[in-house]
């Protein structure tokens, strides 16, 4: 996977992460949602630990995000609860994005 379609696998989850708690959806969308989550996460945790070889921030962060929205075993918790996790979530994969951005201008 190269650096652009990593830097489309933040952005995508991201603003679906930011929609999600501001209008209502079936329960349907969000499963789609964490499905989404699960597979981007799993994939930048992947290509994290292909490259640096290890476990570093990164792989702690998106390991912790796989696991909080995996649609096999939800993580059960109430709308109020959720709503700054999406947020939170969101700024970690703009905040991702950004730097694979800043990293393929130099």
């Amino acid at each position: 996977m190269n650096k652009n379609s990593l830097a489309l696998f933040l952005l995508i989850p991201a603003g679906l992460l930011i929609i999600a708690p501001l209008l209502s959806f079936p329960y349907g969308f969000y499963t789609l949602l964490r499905l989404i989550i699960t597979i981007t996460s799993g994939l930048i945790l992947y290509n994290t630990y292909k490259i640096t070889k290890g476990i570093n921030e990164v792989s702690i962060i998106f390991a912790f995000i796989l696991i909080l929205y995996n649609p096999i075993f939800p993580v059960h918790l109430s709308k109020e609860i959720w709503m700054p996790i999406n947020f939170i979530t969101a700024g970690i994969y703009i905040y991702g994005y950004f730097r694979i951005k800043k990293n393929l201008n130099i």
